[in-house]
């Protein structure tokens, strides 16, 4: 007896169900409680008299046998559960709620969209062609990596556009503890102003050219202090003119052990960040006070076609000189093609000279260029 009543309690919740199950039975057999049975009819849940009681309608869509998927979709529920995610952009929890299935079975429909045709997912071809644009560009060019800015059509400056992409670029390739250096100029200074504001008080943006009494916009101090505003940083700024009266005053500037110590500090940079100009037509290079026409004009001479980082080159890539360099205060150029990313930026068809000097002379390895650009650059460079 006490045995039989341990039995019991250890398995009372299954004897229940047992005997509940049964008792169900049994008044089922006594005709006390009706056997749901399911009917195809109207899609309702019937019960064995077919009285309807237990009815409980299914949500319909439409009209025809399967009451998920309207007539106009030839019962095909693979192609109205595409048709719903592609065209009418539901998510697909609002598709199964729609086709009264499970997200999963709305995956699975979704799989077999694509794999059957219903479907087909493709590239934009105009990407992709840029991309291999880019990437073309970058092998004839023998550099790291091009980025290159699509044609928007829009009413806006090349140098605003590309400065944008730079920013972008820049920001992911940005660690902790970098030191960039920072040359000047209107695509330079886009760039530090399109930078999103973040924090990285272990980067110092360092000046790599003296000052000059440049337009305040495109002035060195103001590409240099405004990125690094932007980001948290150190800005240091070089505290001497970017061009003196004689290489003897350059000599004694640079003998200085402050402005000794800060080219010491350019020698540790990770990243440099330059643009490029063209020496024909309206340049920044008088514009901006940074030399006499005159001067401009000896480099011209001698073959110059382009100014890049405080360095004149021609279209063959060799460095142009005068003595105009002889009081230049700017990074030594053997320490510039030291650095691991050097990242030029800039566009605009009347630069394509002035771009190519610059990669032939080996001064970047990163380009940010708008797309016009670099189809001609690479033209240029195809053709040899």
């Amino acid at each position: 007896m006490r045995a039989s009543r341990r039995f019991f309690f250890r398995n009372y919740h299954y004897i229940l169900a047992y005997v509940n199950s049964n008792f169900k039975d049994y008044l089922i057999y006594a005709g006390m409680i009706a056997k749901p049975v399911r009917s195809r009819e109207n899609g309702l849940l019937r019960n064995n008299y077919g009285d309807g009681n237990m009815a409980r309608k299914k949500p319909a869509l439409g009209g025809n046998d399967d009451p998920a998927v309207p007539a106009q979709f030839a019962m095909d529920k693979v192609l109205w559960a595409a048709w719903l995610y592609y065209e009418r952009r539901l998510k697909q929890d609002e598709v199964a709620r729609q086709l009264n299935l499970s997200r999963a079975s709305v995956f699975n429909l979704l799989q077999k969209a694509r794999d059957e045709g219903v479907v087909t997912i493709a590239i934009d071809p105009a990407r992709t062609a840029r991309i291999k644009l880019a990437l073309d560009l970058q092998r004839r060019a023998g550099i790291q990596e091009c980025f290159v800015l699509p044609a928007s059509g829009a009413d806006i400056p090349v140098a605003e556009e590309i400065g944008h992409l730079a920013a972008r670029v820049l920001e992911t390739r940005l660690t902790g503890n970098d030191t960039i250096g920072v040359a000047w100029g209107r695509t330079v200074l886009n760039l530090s102003r399109m930078l999103l504001p973040t924090r990285f008080p272990g980067i110092s943006i360092v000046q790599t050219t003296g000052s000059a009494l440049a337009t305040f916009d495109f002035s060195p101090v103001m590409c240099t202090s405004n990125m690094a505003a932007r980001l948290s940083a150190r800005a240091v700024n070089l505290h001497a003119p970017g061009v003196v009266s004689s290489a003897r005053v350059k000599d004694v500037l640079l003998a200085e052990p402050a402005i000794r110590a800060h080219f010491n500090l350019l020698r540790q940079c990770g990243k440099l960040v330059f643009g490029v100009t063209q020496l024909v037509g309206s340049t920044l290079l008088t514009e901006a006070g940074f030399m006499s026409a005159r001067e401009l004009q000896n480099y011209i001479e001698q073959g110059a076609v382009g100014f890049a980082s405080g360095y004149f080159f021609d279209m063959a890539g060799q460095i142009v000189r005068t003595e105009f360099d002889d009081r230049h205060i700017t990074m030594a150029i053997e320490d510039l093609r030291e650095v691991p990313e050097r990242i030029c930026i800039g566009g605009g068809l009347k630069k394509v000279d002035a771009m190519l000097g610059m990669l032939r002379a080996g001064l970047a390895n990163i380009l940010v260029l708008d797309e016009q650009t670099a189809k001609a650059l690479l033209d240029r460079l195809e053709a040899g």
